[in-house]
């Protein structure tokens, strides 16, 4: 039998009369089309002139709608369920934080179930929605689509991934507004008033989106070198964020929103078994006399108290050779996985990977920005093969200065130098 109404959204809060709002202006449904139940007492002025039936009688709205839309808090379930419970729904929709789909079939065993995670700014036609809507039809399937592309993007996932949509999009506007205000507060610390620092950081943040929407053919780490002019202002804030370990954070802010989500849904957080064994510290350094010319390189490791020194060169090489070999031939010495610090002090090198350069030049078939071959391929395949054997990280150092470890691997590299000069010597 076909019902009164198409959708019954039950509650009539933030995100609900956001989403109504949203339906009406891109005409998917009519006002005609949609009922919205509230708490008694509560009223409907969120949803007041649009022209949606309204009701205090979420039984009532059960009955008549095909479509029962859950937009109430996860712990206002259990009325809910015990309220419309006797009714015969076949389709919801849920927008309930945590909540699975398996705990709405305890009460509604045959029906069909969508479980969505719209975030919040989806209330000005802008957000994010995952939608899993497995259990429908095709022609359902892409109405509860529809529904939701009113209000942004909306992503058709597996139920799997809720706790990671949680983390990423749900929840993501929050870290998003953190990072304006740590914008915000800088600028001002910099001689901006609050009102100018608040405008350049917002419009730098939207700009920058929408570069990586107009530029789906680049990677980030392209757009993020795009930026990045050598010797110039930028390279040295991202230098700065490498340094203090920002996507470190960001991965552990992001595994705990989801760790979160898993534990509100009632699942169990699998401890994850430590991947690497204990930290090395690695300082490496090349030379050469003349360019290209002999060559040598130095290493020193460093583990447990424990200190290993490693050498050796070539009798015609280049000075960038020889520092790439230092690193390859230190992360060879290593007997199992383990996490690396890696400092030297050629830019060569460390930029490589704190710039991004490699994926960069990977993406572009080995080639440079501006379309040349990139040099020493063999060493810097080499190089990546072992990265990607342990949990690495790059630090730049000042060379010829007052590091003990970065002059000690220099002394190493130019003896290698000289022991070769003086056995070519004696040939």
């Amino acid at each position: 039998m076909e019902k009164k109404f198409k959708l019954g959204v039950i509650g009539c809060g933030f995100m609900a009369s956001a989403i109504i709002k949203g339906i009406l202006k891109s005409g998917i449904l009519s006002n005609e089309d949609i009922i919205v139940s509230n708490k008694e007492g509560l009223g409907f002025d969120a949803v007041a002139g649009t022209g949606v039936h309204t009701t205090y009688n979420n039984e009532e709205l059960a009955k008549n709608s095909e479509f029962v839309f859950l937009a109430i808090k996860p712990q206002g379930l259990a009325d809910v369920m015990e309220e419309i419970g006797s009714i015969p729904v076949n389709k919801i929709i849920s927008i309930l934080a945590g909540v699975k789909k398996a705990k709405i079939k305890e009460t509604f065993p045959c029906a069909k179930v969508a479980r969505c995670m719209p975030n919040t700014p989806c209330s000005i036609g802008y957000g994010a929605v995952a939608v899993d809507a497995e259990d429908f039809d095709d022609a359902d399937k892409a109405f509860i689509l529809r529904l939701f592309s009113a209000l942004g993007t909306a992503l058709a996932l597996s139920e799997t991934k809720m706790d990671a949509v949680t983390g990423i999009s749900g929840s993501g506007p929050a870290y998003v507004y953190l990072f304006i205000k740590g914008l915000v507060a800088a600028g001002m610390k910099q001689g901006l008033t609050e009102e100018e620092a608040r405008s350049l950081a917002v419009s730098t943040v939207i700009g920058s989106g929408y570069m990586v929407l107009a530029n789906e053919d680049k990677t980030l780490d392209m757009l993020i070198d795009a930026v990045c002019s050598k010797g110039g202002t930028t390279i040295e804030a991202v230098k700065t964020f490498h340094e203090n370990k920002f996507t470190e954070i960001i991965d552990k802010a992001v595994e705990a929103c989801v760790n979160r989500s898993i534990e509100l849904g009632g699942g169990k957080i699998e401890k994850k078994k430590p991947e690497i064994a204990d930290g090395v510290t690695i300082y490496t350094d090349g030379a050469c006399s003349g360019n290209p010319g002999i060559g040598g390189w130095g290493a020193v490791l460093m583990s447990g108290g424990k200190v290993k020194e490693i050498s050796g060169g070539e009798d015609s090489t280049t000075n960038n050779r020889m520092e790439l070999t230092a690193v390859i031939e230190a992360l060879k010495a290593l007997k199992k996985p383990c996490k690396v610090n890696i400092y030297t002090d050629s830019t060569y090198v460390a930029d490589a990977f704190l710039q991004n350069r490699l994926t960069v030049w990977q993406a572009n078939g080995w080639r440079t920005s501006a379309k040349s071959e990139v040099k020493n391929i063999d060493l810097w395949e080499e190089l990546l093969a072992l990265t990607s054997k342990h949990r690495c990280e790059f630090f730049k150092v000042k060379g010829h200065a007052d590091n003990p470890f970065n002059n000690r691997c220099d002394e190493l590299a130019v003896a290698e130098c000289k022991k070769r000069i003086n056995a070519l010597k004696e040939v």
